[in-house]
């Protein structure tokens, strides 16, 4: 894959297709070979940008502290690279989180802009900590490396219910963060960027039309946080869709499709 240089860093991505440029941009320590079936579907109508977040895959992994608003600057700086001037931008999970302050601070620089499985503020991440890690104090911004595995599995095993992932993938994803790895800097500095993430009394300066997707069973960021992200931002349309957990993107493919198309392809 190719490297971008943004700022002091080398950001791996790639470009499917033509057309007007749409921005995918990937939750916490996910790659973007994730948005595989993604990529398939919208760059028969779109230019399709994917890129590998700081601390990940086969982009640069500098030690932290990082910050959602570090990694919206490196999706800025990644669009200049591409000489991308505007582009339509979609956001899952932490991904969202980077989508909205991309949205909130360079407005001229997103088109229209969709959300899912995603909160405005860190909240859910909070209680998930209090509740995994008891010795934790909510005071620190970092954990120590056990605590941060503890924390990780308690994510891991909240992102789907589907049976394929409970009998396969989240074994996987437990035995990888037993293994140590999930240590890294990367891994460490955007989960401490997330749990720093809160930008609910700025939602209204979001001026990109907005659609907002949540899966009705989500057990990671619970439907109640599209909501109140959606209730935030000014004409904001809140699509639920019924049986979705976190990964819904991947778990109701189809529907999220449609619902993704109709909305860019929409006057």
């Amino acid at each position: 894959m190719p490297l971008a240089k943004v700022g002091e860093i080398n950001l791996s991505y790639e470009v499917h297709g033509k057309g007007q440029p749409l921005i995918l941009i990937t939750g916490f320590a996910s790659a973007q070979n994730l948005w595989y079936s993604q990529v398939r579907a919208f760059s028969r109508s779109f230019r399709v940008v994917t890129f590998d977040n700081r601390g990940i895959g086969g982009s640069d992994k500098p030690a932290g502290p990082y910050s959602i608003s570090m990694m919206a600057g490196d999706t800025i700086g990644l669009m200049d690279y591409l000489g991308i001037e505007k582009a339509h931008v979609i956001g899952g999970s932490m991904g969202g989180m980077i989508a909205q302050e991309m949205a909130i601070d360079n407005p001229q620089r997103v088109d229209k802009l969709i959300l899912f499985s995603t909160s405005a503020n860190a909240q859910w991440l909070l209680d998930l900590a209090e509740a995994a890690v008891p010795n934790w104090n909510g005071s620190r911004p970092a954990f120590a490396p056990t605590d941060r595995r503890k924390l990780i599995g308690a994510i891991a095993s909240r992102t789907s219910d589907h049976p394929l992932y409970r009998l396969v993938l989240l074994p996987l994803s437990r035995l990888q963060v037993r293994l140590g790895g999930l240590d890294g800097p990367g891994p460490a500095g955007q989960l401490e960027a997330m749990i720093k993430h809160n930008v609910l009394d700025r939602l209204q300066l979001i001026q990109a039309p907005t659609l907002v997707l949540s899966g009705s069973k989500d057990r990671l960021m619970t439907p109640q946080s599209s909501e109140a992200l959606a209730s935030g931002i000014t004409g904001a349309k809140l699509v639920s869709i019924d049986g979705g957990s976190h990964v819904v993107a991947a778990e109701k493919y189809g529907r999220f499709k449609k619902e993704v198309l109709s909305f860019l392809q929409s006057d």
